[in-house]
């Protein structure tokens, strides 16, 4: 039996999108960890695959996709029930979804990807409170209440307001920004879509929580998880904790421990519910599945 998926992968720049394809080739072509979901065949040039793989053995930094035209992944893939897949998936930069929230617009092949697109892999880094406006707020709250003296870096006689930065768009939280990218997908489904949500570097969670993936979106993404929630009658969703690289290969300890792995697939870990493996393949076997 044959079907057709045709999965988009969606994230920030630095959301893990790139490195998770890398695992994920490592682990289809190495072919001997079980998994959901198994390599029939691929009709793209392996160049690119091989490229950013590399860079995943080697435990360097993965080569993001840049705003240059996206690579196109096509994959055959077989399910454990010989059911074979024909999967697309667009491997898009995390810039082009971040220029789509400053821009108001997207380019007409990104949304023909969305309406063909029969479920999305949506990347958030467990990172996504950096950045927030909680300092800018702090400073427009000491403004409003007259108190210049507490503002940071000491700011002038004006009542403090040279120490408030305009406001920008870009300046927008990133759990807004990952909400936007989700509403300007939906608008654009010709029908109901799954969403495998993806919270990449579950490593870095895991050393400070025993929450279960969605447990941990719920404490520390409400916003996001309100919005998966109250549009069910446009998506059904599954989160998923998904440790790709297995450490922090910025710390020198780490990236020498994970090179000392005797094999490269034991630095992949995903956690779903209160089940752990080594399958990378699991949160596409969900999107694939019959309902």
């Amino acid at each position: 039996m044959n079907a057709t998926a045709n999965l988009l992968f969606v994230g920030l720049p630095g959301s893990g999108k790139t490195t998770f394809l890398a695992a994920l080739w490592h682990v289809l072509e190495d072919r001997s960890s079980e998994t959901s979901l198994k390599l029939k065949d691929l009709s793209v040039d392996r160049a690119y695959l091989n490229q950013i793989t590399a860079d995943w053995r080697a435990c360097s930094q993965v080569q993001r996709t840049k705003l240059e035209p996206e690579e196109l992944v096509v994959l055959s893939l077989a399910s454990a029930a010989g059911t074979t897949f024909e999967l697309t998936v667009p491997d898009l930069s995390g810039e082009a979804f971040e220029q789509q929230i400053v821009d108001r617009r997207m380019a007409v092949s990104h949304q023909e990807n969305i309406r063909r697109a029969t479920g999305f892999v949506f990347f958030v880094h467990p990172g996504v409170k950096e950045g927030t406006q909680l300092t800018y707020s702090r400073r427009l709250q000491a403004v409003i209440e007259g108190t210049p003296s507490s503002l940071p870096n000491g700011a002038g006689g004006d009542g403090g307001r040279s120490g408030i930065e305009p406001w920008s768009i870009e300046k927008l939280p990133t759990q807004v920004k990952v909400v936007e990218l989700l509403q300007f997908a939906l608008e654009r489904a010709l029908q109901k879509v799954r969403i495998a949500v993806v919270i990449s570097a579950w490593d870095l969670v895991e050393s400070t929580t025993t929450l279960a993936p969605h447990e941990y979106l719920a404490r520390e993404m409400p916003l996001l998880r309100q919005f998966l929630d109250s549009n069910s009658d446009l998506l059904d969703h599954a989160v998923f904790g998904v440790s790709a690289q297995g450490g922090d290969i910025t710390v020198d300890e780490q990236k020498q421990a994970l090179l000392e792995l005797d094999d490269a697939l034991m630095r992949i870990k995903v956690r779903h519910g209160a089940d752990t493996s080594q399958d990378i393949t699991m949160p596409i076997a969900w999107l694939l599945e019959e309902r």
